[in-house]
Protein backbone atom coordinates (compact mmCIF):
# COMPACT_ATOMS: atom_id res chain seq x y z
CA UNK A 1 0.00 0.00 0.00
CA UNK A 2 1.27 3.48 -0.88
CA UNK A 3 2.09 5.43 2.26
CA UNK A 4 1.27 9.13 2.52
CA UNK A 5 4.32 11.20 1.61
CA UNK A 6 5.98 8.35 -0.28
CA UNK A 7 5.74 8.97 -4.06
CA UNK A 8 5.07 6.06 -6.34
CA UNK A 9 7.48 4.90 -9.04
CA UNK A 10 5.23 6.62 -11.57
CA UNK A 11 5.52 9.91 -9.70
CA UNK A 12 9.29 9.56 -9.51
CA UNK A 13 9.40 8.98 -13.25
CA UNK A 14 7.22 12.03 -13.92
CA UNK A 15 9.40 14.24 -11.72
CA UNK A 16 12.53 13.03 -13.49
CA UNK A 17 10.96 13.70 -16.90
CA UNK A 18 10.05 17.23 -15.80
CA UNK A 19 13.61 17.81 -14.62
CA UNK A 20 14.98 16.59 -17.93
CA UNK A 21 12.55 18.84 -19.83
CA UNK A 22 13.63 21.88 -17.81
CA UNK A 23 17.29 21.00 -18.35
CA UNK A 24 16.70 20.59 -22.09
CA UNK A 25 14.94 23.96 -22.19
CA UNK A 26 17.83 25.65 -20.38
CA UNK A 27 20.35 24.01 -22.71
CA UNK A 28 18.38 25.19 -25.74
CA UNK A 29 18.21 28.77 -24.44
CA UNK A 30 21.96 28.76 -23.87
CA UNK A 31 22.65 27.44 -27.37
CA UNK A 32 20.17 29.89 -28.92
CA UNK A 33 21.69 32.85 -27.10
CA UNK A 34 25.19 31.95 -28.24
CA UNK A 35 24.28 31.14 -31.83
CA UNK A 36 22.26 34.33 -32.29
CA UNK A 37 24.63 36.65 -30.44
CA UNK A 38 27.89 35.52 -32.07
CA UNK A 39 27.13 36.78 -35.62
CA UNK A 40 25.38 39.91 -34.34
CA UNK A 41 28.67 41.46 -33.18
CA UNK A 42 30.24 41.76 -36.67
CA UNK A 43 26.86 42.85 -38.05
CA UNK A 44 26.75 45.72 -35.57
CA UNK A 45 30.31 46.70 -36.43
CA UNK A 46 29.49 46.71 -40.15
CA UNK A 47 26.58 49.05 -39.47
CA UNK A 48 28.88 51.38 -37.54
CA UNK A 49 31.40 51.34 -40.41
CA UNK A 50 28.65 52.13 -42.92
CA UNK A 51 27.59 55.12 -40.86
CA UNK A 52 31.17 56.35 -40.54
CA UNK A 53 31.79 55.90 -44.27
CA UNK A 54 28.58 57.71 -45.14
CA UNK A 55 29.52 60.65 -42.94
CA UNK A 56 32.88 60.88 -44.72
CA UNK A 57 31.12 60.47 -48.10
CA UNK A 58 33.27 57.45 -48.93
CA UNK A 59 30.71 55.76 -51.17
CA UNK A 60 33.09 53.02 -52.28
CA UNK A 61 33.58 52.02 -48.64
CA UNK A 62 29.82 52.18 -48.07
CA UNK A 63 29.17 49.74 -50.92
CA UNK A 64 31.92 47.42 -49.67
CA UNK A 65 30.42 47.36 -46.17
CA UNK A 66 26.90 46.88 -47.54
CA UNK A 67 28.10 43.79 -49.42
CA UNK A 68 29.69 42.49 -46.22
CA UNK A 69 26.54 43.25 -44.22
CA UNK A 70 24.33 41.43 -46.74
CA UNK A 71 26.51 38.33 -46.50
CA UNK A 72 26.52 38.49 -42.70
CA UNK A 73 22.74 38.75 -42.55
CA UNK A 74 22.37 35.77 -44.90
CA UNK A 75 24.63 33.77 -42.58
CA UNK A 76 22.57 34.93 -39.62
CA UNK A 77 19.35 33.76 -41.28
CA UNK A 78 20.94 30.40 -42.07
CA UNK A 79 21.97 30.07 -38.44
CA UNK A 80 18.47 30.80 -37.14
CA UNK A 81 16.78 28.38 -39.54
CA UNK A 82 18.77 25.42 -38.20
CA UNK A 83 18.89 26.52 -34.58
CA UNK A 84 16.49 23.83 -33.44
CA UNK A 85 18.65 21.18 -35.06
CA UNK A 86 21.80 22.59 -33.45
CA UNK A 87 20.12 22.37 -30.06
CA UNK A 88 19.49 18.68 -30.74
CA UNK A 89 23.21 17.86 -30.80
CA UNK A 90 23.15 16.90 -27.15
CA UNK A 91 20.35 14.40 -27.76
CA UNK A 92 22.04 12.92 -30.83
CA UNK A 93 19.28 14.03 -33.20
CA UNK A 94 21.25 16.59 -35.23
CA UNK A 95 21.57 15.71 -38.93
CA UNK A 96 24.24 17.02 -41.26
CA UNK A 97 23.52 18.51 -44.67
CA UNK A 98 26.80 18.01 -46.58
CA UNK A 99 27.37 19.89 -49.82
CA UNK A 100 30.31 20.64 -52.10
CA UNK A 101 32.20 23.67 -50.74
CA UNK A 102 35.27 25.68 -51.61
CA UNK A 103 36.65 25.66 -48.08
CA UNK A 104 39.34 28.23 -48.91
CA UNK A 105 36.72 30.75 -50.00
CA UNK A 106 34.40 29.96 -47.08
CA UNK A 107 37.11 30.59 -44.47
CA UNK A 108 38.18 33.78 -46.28
CA UNK A 109 34.58 35.04 -46.08
CA UNK A 110 34.38 34.36 -42.33
CA UNK A 111 37.73 36.08 -41.76
CA UNK A 112 36.54 39.08 -43.78
CA UNK A 113 33.35 39.29 -41.72
CA UNK A 114 35.30 39.27 -38.45
CA UNK A 115 38.02 41.67 -39.61
CA UNK A 116 36.35 44.78 -38.11
CA UNK A 117 36.05 43.01 -34.75
CA UNK A 118 39.74 42.05 -34.86
CA UNK A 119 40.73 45.61 -35.78
CA UNK A 120 38.73 46.98 -32.87
CA UNK A 121 40.45 44.54 -30.49
CA UNK A 122 43.89 45.54 -31.81
CA UNK A 123 44.69 42.06 -33.15
CA UNK A 124 46.24 41.76 -36.61
CA UNK A 125 44.89 38.80 -38.59
CA UNK A 126 47.38 36.73 -40.60
CA UNK A 127 45.73 34.37 -43.08
CA UNK A 128 47.42 31.43 -44.83
CA UNK A 129 44.89 29.41 -46.81
CA UNK A 130 45.74 26.66 -49.26
CA UNK A 131 43.95 27.62 -52.45
CA UNK A 132 41.11 25.67 -54.03
CA UNK A 133 40.42 23.22 -51.19
CA UNK A 134 37.17 21.50 -52.19
CA UNK A 135 35.28 19.47 -49.58
CA UNK A 136 31.89 17.85 -49.07
CA UNK A 137 30.89 19.03 -45.60
CA UNK A 138 28.07 20.79 -43.79
CA UNK A 139 28.49 24.50 -44.59
CA UNK A 140 26.83 25.80 -41.43
CA UNK A 141 28.81 23.45 -39.20
CA UNK A 142 32.13 24.44 -40.79
CA UNK A 143 31.24 28.14 -40.62
CA UNK A 144 30.26 27.71 -36.98
CA UNK A 145 33.62 26.13 -36.14
CA UNK A 146 35.64 28.89 -37.80
CA UNK A 147 33.46 31.64 -36.32
CA UNK A 148 33.72 30.24 -32.82
CA UNK A 149 37.49 29.72 -32.97
CA UNK A 150 38.11 33.14 -34.48
CA UNK A 151 35.78 34.83 -32.01
CA UNK A 152 37.53 33.00 -29.17
CA UNK A 153 40.97 34.10 -30.42
CA UNK A 154 39.88 37.73 -30.65
CA UNK A 155 38.24 37.62 -27.25
CA UNK A 156 41.23 36.13 -25.41
CA UNK A 157 44.05 37.30 -27.71
CA UNK A 158 44.80 40.48 -25.75
CA UNK A 159 45.14 42.52 -28.93
CA UNK A 160 48.06 40.42 -30.17
CA UNK A 161 48.46 38.82 -33.65
CA UNK A 162 46.14 35.99 -34.67
CA UNK A 163 46.94 33.44 -37.38
CA UNK A 164 44.50 31.31 -39.38
CA UNK A 165 45.88 28.44 -41.46
CA UNK A 166 44.20 25.97 -43.84
CA UNK A 167 46.05 22.95 -45.22
CA UNK A 168 44.77 19.85 -46.99
CA UNK A 169 45.84 16.35 -47.92
CA UNK A 170 44.06 13.82 -50.10
CA UNK A 171 41.85 12.71 -47.23
CA UNK A 172 41.89 15.43 -44.57
CA UNK A 173 41.79 19.18 -44.09
CA UNK A 174 43.22 21.04 -41.10
CA UNK A 175 42.08 24.45 -39.89
CA UNK A 176 44.31 26.06 -37.27
CA UNK A 177 43.69 29.25 -35.30
CA UNK A 178 46.55 30.57 -33.20
CA UNK A 179 46.49 33.52 -30.83
CA UNK A 180 49.16 35.00 -28.58
CA UNK A 181 46.94 35.89 -25.65
CA UNK A 182 46.29 34.53 -22.18
CA UNK A 183 46.92 30.90 -23.16
CA UNK A 184 45.55 27.88 -21.34
CA UNK A 185 46.58 25.75 -18.40
CA UNK A 186 47.12 22.01 -18.92
CA UNK A 187 44.31 21.12 -16.51
CA UNK A 188 41.81 23.17 -18.52
CA UNK A 189 42.49 21.68 -21.96
CA UNK A 190 39.78 19.03 -21.73
CA UNK A 191 37.34 21.05 -19.63
CA UNK A 192 37.00 23.96 -22.05
CA UNK A 193 35.28 21.72 -24.60
CA UNK A 194 32.44 20.96 -22.19
CA UNK A 195 29.23 22.97 -22.20
CA UNK A 196 29.13 26.13 -20.11
CA UNK A 197 32.87 26.02 -19.37
CA UNK A 198 35.33 28.88 -19.91
CA UNK A 199 39.04 29.11 -19.24
CA UNK A 200 38.71 32.39 -17.37
CA UNK A 201 36.26 33.82 -14.88
CA UNK A 202 33.27 36.02 -15.50
CA UNK A 203 35.26 39.09 -14.47
CA UNK A 204 37.37 38.70 -17.64
CA UNK A 205 34.80 37.60 -20.21
CA UNK A 206 31.07 37.07 -20.15
CA UNK A 207 29.16 34.31 -21.93
CA UNK A 208 27.86 30.80 -21.52
CA UNK A 209 31.11 29.10 -22.54
CA UNK A 210 29.40 27.06 -25.24
CA UNK A 211 31.33 27.99 -28.39
CA UNK A 212 34.10 25.43 -28.02
CA UNK A 213 31.60 22.71 -27.12
CA UNK A 214 29.69 23.48 -30.32
CA UNK A 215 32.91 23.46 -32.34
CA UNK A 216 33.91 20.06 -30.97
CA UNK A 217 30.39 18.70 -31.53
CA UNK A 218 30.32 19.94 -35.12
CA UNK A 219 33.76 18.47 -35.82
CA UNK A 220 32.92 15.07 -34.34
CA UNK A 221 29.59 14.89 -36.19
CA UNK A 222 31.50 15.37 -39.44
CA UNK A 223 33.96 12.62 -38.50
CA UNK A 224 36.69 14.99 -37.37
CA UNK A 225 38.30 16.24 -34.17
CA UNK A 226 39.58 19.36 -32.45
CA UNK A 227 42.68 19.76 -30.28
CA UNK A 228 44.24 22.62 -28.34
CA UNK A 229 47.85 23.36 -27.44
CA UNK A 230 48.98 26.23 -25.27
CA UNK A 231 50.49 27.46 -22.05
CA UNK A 232 49.46 30.25 -19.66
CA UNK A 233 50.62 33.57 -21.06
CA UNK A 234 51.86 32.01 -24.31
CA UNK A 235 48.68 31.90 -26.37
CA UNK A 236 46.67 28.96 -27.71
CA UNK A 237 46.60 26.92 -30.90
CA UNK A 238 43.33 25.23 -31.86
CA UNK A 239 43.47 22.70 -34.69
CA UNK A 240 40.42 21.17 -36.34
CA UNK A 241 40.88 18.06 -38.50
CA UNK A 242 38.05 17.15 -40.87
CA UNK A 243 37.63 14.56 -43.60
CA UNK A 244 37.49 15.86 -47.16
CA UNK A 245 34.07 14.26 -47.45
CA UNK A 246 31.47 13.36 -44.84
CA UNK A 247 28.42 11.18 -45.37
CA UNK A 248 24.86 12.45 -45.44
CA UNK A 249 22.52 12.29 -42.46
CA UNK A 250 25.23 11.54 -39.94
Amino acid sequence: MLQLGQPSDQSDKLIEELREAISARDDFLAVATHELRNPLTPILLSLQLIRTSEESRDHTKVMHELDRLERQIKHFIARTTILLEVAQIASGKFHLDPSKLNLSELIAEVVNDYMPLAVRSGSALSVSLQNGVIVVLDRTAVSGIVENLLSNAIKYGQGKPIEIILTATVEMVRISVRDNGIGIDEKDKARIFERFERVVGRQVQSGFGIGLWLSRSYAELMGGSITVFGEPGAGSLFTVSLPIKTGENQ
